[in-house]
């Protein structure tokens, strides 16, 4: 089982304070998923956070990171990711 834990968005913005916003914790089935693009997919179609635009393939094996927009407003994705 992967445990998808601090699960945060922020706006991505030129001017002004960027939005964040936390979601829940998320465990998924550890077989089902081969690689980060999968993951985090399953955490955008979790909750509803729009589609995947860059995916950052330079962070740790334990951490997600990627772009996504939603309504033509694009965010910065982070989240960690934990076996058990």
């Amino acid at each position: 089982m992967l445990i998808i834990t601090k699960i945060q968005t922020k706006e991505l913005k030129a001017i002004g304070r960027a939005n964040t916003r936390e979601y829940e914790d998320l465990a998924i089935p550890a077989l089902d998923f081969s690689s980060k693009k999968e993951l985090v997919q399953e955490v955008l179609d979790a909750y509803d956070l729009g589609e995947l635009t860059t995916l950052s393939h330079v962070s740790s094996p334990n951490v997600l990171k990627a772009t996504v927009e939603k309504d033509n407003v694009a965010y910065h994705l982070s989240a960690k990711i934990h076996e058990e």
